[in-house]
């Protein structure tokens, strides 16, 4: 079962009931909010939505004049390839406003809550390709179960621009012959829209293909 590691170190966790609190809790804790909605950062009310939906926690990291905001995460990474050898990537996105955010990653979905990273997976495919798949496309899913691993990694968030994130990592490959073998773009109904993702396959990257090798992970 995934669980969202603890890092607070006092136990504080925002609570609030909209994005007008969350703003001034952000605030109240060392994250200047000012670029949030600008350039490819998201909005306030994004953040607010991932919160309500389960989907991350904002905890006080620290104590005294050291401590400062930490958002925690449990991200699924899913490698899918094809039968050349190649990865997709999810390259670009376009978010309900309009605004392009370059990508260059694997399928990612955040997890909810206390979700299992298989659920988790089959998930992702639903809600990111599912607009490019046959009506049978679970049938033809294969998850390489033995390539799961998992890590932990702790860095600035690219979407939220100074909030310091925790990232818990499940990463697994798959195979999934039903997709298009040519570039495809899917989409999402949003709140505010609909957001749109590019999708390629790609010869994986020395980077993406160390995250795809369960060698360095036997502990994990």
């Amino acid at each position: 079962m995934a669980a969202t590691a603890a890092a607070s170190n006092n136990g504080s966790t925002f609570a609030g009931s909209s994005a007008v609190e969350l703003s001034a809790w952000l605030e109240g804790h060392g994250v200047d909010t000012a670029m949030y909605g600008q350039d490819t950062a998201r909005t306030i009310a994004d953040l607010f939505e991932e919160i309500a939906n389960a989907e991350s926690i904002l905890a006080v990291h620290g104590s005294g004049a050291s401590s400062r905001a930490l958002r925690m995460v449990n991200v699924l990474n899913l490698y899918i390839k094809n039968s050349a050898g190649q990865v997709l990537i999810e390259a670009a996105q376009r978010l309900p406003d309009g605004r392009l955010r370059q990508r260059g990653l694997p399928l990612s979905e955040k997890m909810i809550g206390q979700e299992e990273w298989q659920t988790a997976a089959v998930r992702a495919v639903s809600e990111e390709l599912a607009t490019a798949l046959p009506q049978d496309w679970r049938e033809q899913l294969c998850i390489e179960v033995s390539s799961y691993h998992s890590l932990v990694e702790i860095q600035e968030s690219t979407s939220y621009p100074g909030l310091l994130t925790q990232y818990t990592c499940h990463k697994v490959t798959a195979q999934l012959p039903c997709l298009p073998q040519q570039p495809f773009s899917t989409s999402e109904p949003r709140p505010s829209g609909e957001l749109v993702n590019y999708w390629e396959w790609r010869q994986p990257s020395p980077t993406i293909a160390a995250c795809m090798s369960t060698q360095d992970f036997k502990e994990s």
